[in-house]
């Protein structure tokens, strides 16, 4: 089989994927946008008063939802009455008791006196027209929606990226990355949203509840039912602990399913979830935590537990997104704006290669004669950002485990061991430990001996000479070996299929010193000489394509961080008068 109908046949498979993966999205779309139209035309349904004859809430363990709302109430309109009984439009009732308690007091209150009408069939009215079902088709809107752009991206990728052949990395062809952008952005996208949602609608609040119940009044309570949930889904089935309790406050009865902060959140195991039922059943008197200015919230533990972890959860999205984006979307305008042209080291004549390198290096007036002014490189600044960098890593990265860490000691000194959290916050701890000694070693690099390098003239011109001359603040005699290298390296970007890839080169390398003597080490001149390196590249930058210069500091020393300090440098195009 030819290489070009194997393309083909790639070519196809991607794009049939495409098409399937963009179809089987829009259902996803399409279903969100219609449980956003519905939730939209319920809220809007006109308001009107009513009278609720009858409402109480059916509580029993076998039913499900176990806690389902028993209302009728008559209402009027345009004249004629009528009587109804549902409190949802679409659902019967909830897995958590609380979510009915403030119907409750509404009741109670004579509060519960709003109906809303369906105008298209007035005999259909509901107690609550606002539900959940709004965010949630939102939510699956917007997932679905993301999804089609990644399926459309891959659509559109297909018909404008070629698979590139294997080739030297300086005859790669670089394309256009708009294509991949249109894949990037709503992944990224996909991952922020994903972990900023759970982030601000269950972590934050989560940890507003835990802050509010440190100052809930402790109050006895007594069990009605405890019980194993299980939860079935394509990834298994999950249990948790449900137990229904009720208790007294300010002469009132109130009654509550909710456990703690992370009340209704399930994980698979069911055997410690059967004990902790078989420590609570029905009857026993028990603790439970009430909120003093609303009553009918209360939990049996205001503890965080080894569930703290889900804190943890959102920040790889959060980061995975996030930063994908920032990434993609500056690169993509660092791209944007600079030149569109194309490769010069793809010429095959060495005096065309220069002016092309010397037009889009912006050289024309820089040629071998000029003389830019000297340059000095110190290590100070670039250790200093190392340092502080991996510092502020370190002291979040700890700050965040610590929180963990401290429930995990605590629980091991009142011989209660959270096994669990202990072992998954493991991981979590080496690399804490590994981030502070790799800062400590940063820190240690600091105080390494540096050498203050100055180039003369500022810029290398290829064709001629330059001199490097150091001198070394510290120690020369701590250093076991010391070396200075002239490197060149190119950069290129280029489509892979779908990939943007990005390839590194050394494609020069010259060792300028290398010593082991400290009186060679404290000081010194070395001289760059290019007079005879005419086939080498400038310094240049394009829209996929990079040549980059530096000299590179290397030191060997013994129980110390080495040296290893690089400054960028500038090498000028050959003058194009120069014979070749």
């Amino acid at each position: 089989m030819s290489k070009s109908s194997k393309k083909d046949k790639k070519g196809c498979g991607l794009l049939g994927f495409a098409i399937f993966w963009t179809l089987f999205s829009s259902i996803f779309l399409v279903l969100g946008i219609k449980s956003t139209y519905d939730a939209i035309h319920r809220s809007q349904w006109p308001e009107v008063d009513c009278t609720v004859t009858h409402f109480r809430v059916s509580t029993r363990s076998s039913d499900d939802p176990p806690f389902q709302p028993k209302a009728r109430f008559t209402y009027e309109w345009q004249g004629q009455s009528y009587t109804g009984d549902q409190v949802w439009a679409k659902k019967k009732g909830e897995e958590d008791y609380e979510d009915l308690a403030e119907l409750i007091e509404q009741h109670h209150a004579g509060e519960l006196d709003r109906c809303y009408v369906n105008p298209d069939d007035p005999s259909e009215a509901v107690l609550l027209a606002k539900g959940d079902d709004l965010w949630g088709g939102i939510i699956f809107a917007l997932v679905g929606g993301l999804f089609v752009a990644i399926g459309i991206g891959l659509i559109f990728t297909d018909r404008m990226a070629k698979k590139q052949e294997s080739a030297a990395l300086s005859s790669k062809k670089t394309k256009n990355n708009d294509a991949p952008l249109t894949i990037l952005v709503p992944f990224f996208s996909l991952f922020g949203l994903a972990g900023l949602g759970i982030f601000f609608f269950l972590v934050v609040p989560s940890a507003k509840k835990y802050i509010d119940a440190q100052g809930w009044v402790e109050t006895p309570a007594k069990v009605i039912w405890s019980r194993v949930r299980s939860h079935s889904s394509d990834d298994g089935t999950t249990y948790s602990v449900d137990i229904f309790y009720r208790y007294n406050f300010d002469g009132r009865v109130y009654k509550s399913n909710n456990e703690g902060i992370m009340s209704g959140s399930s994980s698979s195991g069911r055997s410690s979830k059967a004990a902790k039922v078989k420590e609570h059943p029905p009857g026993k008197e028990i603790t439970c935590y009430v909120n003093p200015e609303k009553p009918w919230q209360a939990m049996l533990s205001r503890e965080l537990g080894w569930s703290a972890l889900f804190a943890l959860f959102p920040l790889p999205f959060i980061a995975v997104g996030v930063g994908g984006l920032w990434y993609t979307l500056r690169k993509h305008a660092r791209e944007k704006g600079a030149s569109n042209q194309s490769s010069p080291y793809r010429k095959k004549s060495r005096n065309i290669r220069h002016r092309v390198a010397l037009r889009d290096a912006g050289g024309a007036g820089e040629s071998s004669a000029s003389r830019p002014d000297p340059l000095t490189f110190s290590p100070a600044s670039s250790r200093r950002k190392s340092f502080l960098g991996v510092l502020v890593f370190a002291l979040f990265w700890n700050g965040l485990v610590s929180v963990f860490v401290t429930i995990a000691v605590k629980s091991w000194l009142r011989d209660d061991p959270e096994w669990f959290l202990t072992i998954f916050i493991i991981p979590f701890v080496l690399v804490g430990l590994g981030a502070l000694i790799y800062c400590f070693t940063r820190f240690l690099a600091m105080f390494s001996p540096a050498a203050s390098l100055l180039l003369k003239p500022g810029a290398v011109p290829l064709g001629g000479q330059a001199t490097v001359t150091w001198k070394l603040k510290g120690n020369a005699d701590r250093i076991q070996h010391y070396a200075i290298y002239l490197v060149g390296e190119e950069e290129a970007q280029y489509q892979r299929g779908t990939d943007t890839v990005t390839a590194h080169e050394t494609f020069y390398e010259e060792e300028l010193l290398e010593t082991k003597d400290p009186r060679k080490i404290r000081r010194g001149t070395v001289e760059i000489d290019l007079s005879k390196q005419r086939d080498i590249m400038p310094s240049w930058k394009g829209a996929h394509n990079r040549i980059k210069w530096s000299l590179q500091v290397r030191g060997k020393l013994s129980l110390w961080p080495d040296i290893k300090d690089r400054y960028d440098i500038d090498v000028l195009p050959l003058d194009i008068s120069t014979p070749s």
